[in-house]
């Protein structure tokens, strides 16, 4: 424990203690309703302009920042797609960079403690560890694009979704909280939005199919419950 406690450590320490505390803060959220997952994304990508290359796509297999086209957003944008932002969520992606950051740095300090006797001061080995790990960083989230369902397309606009149905996934959906639901587009592409009754004092739990009525923000929808069997989208 005094290891972990050494003052060259701390950097580390509090970046697992982040990324400990942001994972139970996540899965109180879904346990309520919402995903904070969502939410960030929603606040974030919207303002960055951002365009990750597809790992699987010809002409983008370097890993190198080279790999992301010098036209379009800016230096930071282009930083933040090249690791993946914007096609895996922010919040995982901010996970995967402060897991690997404090375990890689604690394993570095302990094996330079086995060796000289010392640890390196963690104003100097917090930003040569987080420069070191940005390359691993991204392999992680390259291979979590890889597995995660694709939900999302650029080429259908959401407000295309009113009007379709939707399962609502997790959670209960109330007036201000809404919850997970997941809808097919015309193109029968499976998409994942956030839900809330158009009117107060209803809730919709999960498994209820609904009916789309009104976009309210990115990736947000207001909704009724399914007046006809009919309109289900099975496309």
């Amino acid at each position: 424990m005094d290891w972990i406690g050494a003052p060259g450590n701390q950097p580390f320490v509090v970046a697992l203690l982040v990324m400990f505390g942001l994972t139970v803060v996540e899965l109180i959220a879904l346990l309520v309703g919402f995903s904070l997952n969502d939410m960030v994304d929603e606040f974030v990508v919207p303002h960055t302009e951002l365009d990750a290359p597809d790992v699987d796509t010809p002409g983008h297999a370097s890993h190198g920042l080279d790999s992301v086209s010098v036209e379009g957003p800016g230096l930071f944008a282009r930083f933040l797609a090249w690791l993946y932002v914007g096609k895996v969520p922010v919040l995982m992606v901010l996970i995967v960079l402060l897991t690997v950051f404090g375990l890689c740095g604690l394993i570095g300090q302990g094996i330079l403690k086995s060796l000289t006797g010392l640890h390196a001061p963690g104003i100097v080995a917090a930003p040569l560890v987080l420069f070191a790990t940005l390359p691993i960083v991204r392999a992680c989230t390259a291979g979590l694009h890889r597995i995660l369902p694709q939900d999302e397309s650029s080429a259908v606009d959401p407000s295309t979704f009113i009007g379709r149905t939707a399962t609502i996934t997790n959670g209960v959906a109330r007036a201000g909280l809404p919850a997970d639901a997941r809808l097919r587009d015309q193109f029968g592409t499976e998409h994942h939005v956030l839900v809330e009754p158009e009117e107060a004092g209803q809730t919709f739990a999960a498994g209820t199919l609904v009916l789309l009525v009104r976009q309210i923000g990115a990736g947000r929808f207001s909704a009724i419950s399914n007046p006809n069997d009919a309109l289900i989208d099975t496309e």
